[in-house]
């Protein structure tokens, strides 16, 4: 890499003017200051990229996986992107609820394309500066669903089986379903007190 060096050059016969060398202008003197702070600036910068490109060029299996992971995230987006999905960092269209539901949904897909989705879910809440207790929430919103639909599947079929006078197979469901509903409100209670 080639480093420019800028000569300064005072204007001569005692002028209080300056000549900073590959800006090719003369500067007020007084404007000496902002001229090196700029430079600085523009040297930083420089050392900036340079830094990244070392950073690029990594060699450690860490740094290598990220760069082959971001990669696939990137180009997952863009296909999703291409199918007319946006939104996800406007909160008034789409709620951090509604990002860790579907972080936590996509959990149980296991296709191809499974691993990148629910890496960009997370980095949609993390750019977003959610809160990781909306994951907790979330999977405690599909237990519930869970023990809800079970208890009225129990219910139905204890039903059934009352009208079809099989009475002791009806009061076993209708217990189960009882236990299980009292049971899941009591993990609910105590998940709510630890979360507090």
């Amino acid at each position: 890499m080639m480093t420019t060096k800028r000569r300064v050059f005072l204007d001569g016969n005692g002028s209080s003017q300056i000549n900073v060398e590959g800006l090719g202008a003369y500067v007020p003197a007084t404007e000496l200051v902002d001229v090196k702070q700029k430079l600085g600036t523009e040297i930083q910068q420089l050392k900036d990229q340079i830094n990244a490109m070392k950073l690029e060029r990594s060699t450690h299996i860490d740094d290598i996986g990220i760069d082959r992971f971001t990669n696939a995230m990137r180009l997952k987006m863009a296909y999703a992107r291409s199918k007319g999905r946006s939104g996800w960092n406007d909160q008034s269209l789409c709620s951090g609820e509604q990002l860790a539901a579907a972080l936590v949904e996509h959990l149980s897909k296991g296709n191809d394309g499974t691993f990148e989705d629910v890496a960009n879910f997370a980095m949609m809440l993390h750019q977003r500066k959610e809160s990781p207790r909306l994951l907790v929430d979330a999977v405690s919103a599909i237990k519930a669903n869970v023990v809800t639909e079970l208890v009225e599947v129990l219910n139905e079929a204890s039903e059934y089986a009352l009208n079809n006078d099989y009475l002791q197979e009806a009061q076993v469901m209708s217990d189960a379903a009882e236990l299980i509903s009292n049971h899941a409100l009591q993990v609910m209670s105590i998940n709510k007190e630890g979360a507090a």
